[in-house]
């Protein structure tokens, strides 16, 4: 039995060492291989996190004109006030890695050119928010049409109906373009607001 049980392990130790081991060639191959699928992985996937960034930042607008719409529909109260020009958003181009969900204290066209202000009706206390895009979005564009181009707009909706107000400095249109774009990769989602106060993403 001993010799029996000597004679197989001698057989496999034989066997063993009959494997043929892999040359340095093919680790190399096969390292390099490893390496290029791994690289399109990652490039994939950060490609990914480029794009849902963008289309989140982009959805996120859109239900915040929403948001200024229903505010305003429940007559939401700024504080202790109730908003005479109902609730907004605000866009600037100035500062555009941000947008204001604000409370309009005037009625509509007793401000003037004067949208916003930070100071009276942006106060996040008081039921105002600040939206702070993700790093790389901004806001690259405002306009009223293709070629009418603004520094900043804001839309704002009138209770009890709520009526939509588009305003510029002084100037009022039926539409209102808001162009996000990944500086990232240069690739641009525009949100539409219209007389009706839909918003909806047109590209």
């Amino acid at each position: 039995m001993k010799i029996y049980d000597r004679e197989q392990k001698n057989r496999e130790n034989k066997k063993s060492r009959e494997m043929p081991a892999l040359t340095l060639i093919e680790m190399i191959v096969s390292l390099a291989v490893v390496m290029f699928v791994a690289a399109i992985f990652i490039y994939n996937y950060r490609d990914s996190n480029k794009r849902t960034d963008l289309i989140m930042a982009s959805q996120v607008m859109v239900s915040d004109v929403h948001r200024a719409q229903n505010n305003s529909l429940g007559l939401l109260n700024y504080g202790d006030d109730t908003p005479a020009g109902g609730w907004g958003v605000y866009f600037d181009t100035y500062a555009p890695d941000r947008y204001v969900v604000f409370a309009d204290l005037n009625t509509p066209g007793s401000s003037g050119s004067q949208l916003y202000d930070a100071q009276t009706e942006g106060d996040v206390n008081k039921g105002a928010k600040v939206v702070e895009l993700a790093p790389e979005i901004r806001i690259t564009g405002i306009r009223f049409s293709s070629e009418d181009l603004r520094q900043y707009a804001a839309v704002t909706f009138l209770p009890p109906d709520p009526r939509t107000n588009i305003n510029s400095g002084g100037s009022t249109s039926t539409e209102l373009y808001v162009d996000l774009t990944d500086l990232r990769s240069g690739t641009t989602k525009t949100m539409l607001v219209n007389f009706l106060g839909l918003a909806e993403l047109i590209n």
